[in-house]
């Protein structure tokens, strides 16, 4: 009994080490960023486009919290959007309207030392087809 308890034990290791790993490597990260002192969310964080257009237009929501009261400039690879920087270390949100086609990267950056602080990505998917029926007989089959 104690001998099939132990083996099953041991089947199981491997898959409680890789789990292990898995969770100590997203911890790890969560820590870069605490070390920083700074967390950017945006909301929302996904886009469906629509069947008919393949244009995600939405307003979006980026907040921010600093441990360290600094001032802060907002990055991104959308086009229409030049950098934004706060006025003061108080603000905590911008609010966007885009219209985009592909993904769009938010970085969060010290005004003055220009060192990455946070960063988040818009995740723009489009709609899926629907998919067309494929007949699974030939037509010349009696069933």
């Amino acid at each position: 009994m104690l001998n099939q308890v132990l083996v099953s034990l041991f089947r199981l290791l491997p898959i409680g080490i890789l789990t292990l790993s898995l969770l100590s490597g997203s911890a790890i990260a969560a820590h870069e960023d605490e070390e920083l002192g700074s967390i950017l969310t945006l909301s929302p964080e996904f886009c469906i486009t629509s069947a008919d257009e393949n244009v995600c237009k939405l307003t979006l929501v980026l907040e921010w919290e600093n441990e360290f009261f600094r001032p802060i400039c907002i990055l991104s690879d959308y086009k229409e959007m030049a950098k934004w920087c706060a006025e003061s270390a108080e603000t905590h949100s911008l609010t966007l309207t885009i219209s985009a086609t592909d993904d769009i990267q938010f970085v969060m950056i010290d005004k003055e030392t220009h060192q990455t602080l946070a960063g988040v990505k818009l995740k723009v998917t489009p709609a899926a087809e629907p998919k067309v029926r494929r007949r699974y007989r030939n037509p010349w089959s009696l069933f």
